[in-house]
């Protein structure tokens, strides 16, 4: 059974932790923070399924640096480097797209491209799926140290 946490009212940070797990923020202004205070690894991460991200109440996905470590953006906000994060229709150009973070829009996966523009994933792969497919940009996304 995929472990399930979900958010009450008002402003929650929900954090998965390693394996598959099922996050519902309900309302407010909630963060999905992947922290594992190491390098980043799918059995570390798991893929986590989001059920209801919502830009309108300013959700964000929140990065640590530790765990994606290929990311050079600021800390304290979203990408500050805009080609880290990209939007693709498909899994296969995901694969090889130069953005270190790719989110695709037709199933609402996010991956982490750890290797770049080399064929595949790296030590990275997908971490999450969005249910509801928002129009995800830079904007729903906190980088941490």
């Amino acid at each position: 059974m995929t472990p399930s946490f979900q958010g009450q009212e008002g402003n929650d940070q929900l954090n998965g932790g390693g394996g598959n797990d099922t996050l519902t923020g309900g309302t407010g202004a909630d963060q999905f923070v992947y922290d594992t205070n190491v390098a980043f690894s799918t059995s570390g991460v798991g893929i986590d399924t989001i059920t209801d991200f919502n830009i309108s109440q300013t959700d964000q996905i929140v990065l640590d640096k530790n765990t994606f470590n290929t990311i050079i953006s600021n800390a304290g906000t979203g990408f500050s480097v805009s080609s880290e994060f990209a939007t693709v229709t498909n899994d296969t150009v995901a694969a090889t797209s130069a953005a270190d973070l790719v989110y695709n829009t037709t199933t609402g996966g996010l991956f982490y491209n750890q290797n770049g523009t080399a064929s595949g994933w790296g030590t990275g792969g997908q971490f999450l799926t969005l249910t509801n497919k928002p129009a995800l940009t830079a904007n729903q996304f906190f980088i941490q140290d």
